[in-house]
């Protein structure tokens, strides 16, 4: 992976190396706590999305294919996107599961209907679990790097297709608008019931979540 220099930002998209596991969990928990639709609705903290995400996290990471990007002149990491094969999702600390059982209930009912369309094998299809850059990095196309990056690593080690949960709408412009992926499942947060509630039919923008995929 090369060094670039995106709007004045000199940055190093690489591999998410145990080196910066730490970093990179530190900023996609904040990241996601703070700004994410689902996580907002939901009302989590992050002391309890730490401790609910820690090892799943890390076992993610270990499959070796997600990147992070560094601000070369601070040598702080400004981005991570985590990346696991669509058939190893891992499963989640069961004492936390029922905080999250909405938003796992989401997930698995996106990927449902992605599998009524496609069958995957293990090795098939890499998904982007996960993607942050960090506040002083917005806006400079970091997110776009690493997944054309992360698309690489993939292609790589024998990844046919790209796949992406899409929960907010600057994810979906990037996929869908500029990198030209599918959408190949859809879930309206309005209509997604719960339990009996609706639990995101607070969220707006974007009005749903979205599987998307790419030829590698």
């Amino acid at each position: 992976m090369r060094r670039q220099q995106v709007n004045g930002m000199k940055i190093n998209v690489h591999a998410l190396e145990q080196e910066h596991l730490e970093s990179a969990f530190d900023l996609a928990t904040r990241v996601f706590v703070a700004s994410s639709t689902l996580h907002r609705a939901l009302g989590i903290e992050l002391n309890e999305y730490q401790d609910y995400l820690r090892r799943p996290f890390e076992k993610m990471v270990e499959e070796g294919l997600s990147v992070a990007a560094t601000d070369l002149r601070s040598n702080k990491l400004v981005g991570c996107l985590i990346v696991t094969d669509f058939t190893s999702l891992p499963t989640k600390n069961p004492a936390l599961a029922q905080r999250f059982a909405p938003m796992l209930a989401l997930t698995a009912e996106l990927c449902r209907r992605y599998e009524i369309k496609r069958k995957v094998s293990v090795g098939d299809a890499a998904l982007v679990d996960m993607g942050a850059v960090s506040a002083e990095a917005i806006g400079q196309g970091i997110y776009q790097k690493m997944r054309n990056a992360a698309h690489e690593v993939a292609r790589n080690k024998g990844y046919k297709i790209a796949l992406g949960e899409l929960s907010s709408a600057a994810s979906q412009r990037v996929v869908l608008n500029k990198l030209m992926h599918s959408k190949m499942a859809e879930i309206q947060f309005s209509d997604f019931q719960f339990s009996g509630e609706y639990p995101f039919s607070a969220i707006k923008e974007p009005p749903s979540i979205i599987l998307s995929e790419g030829a590698l």
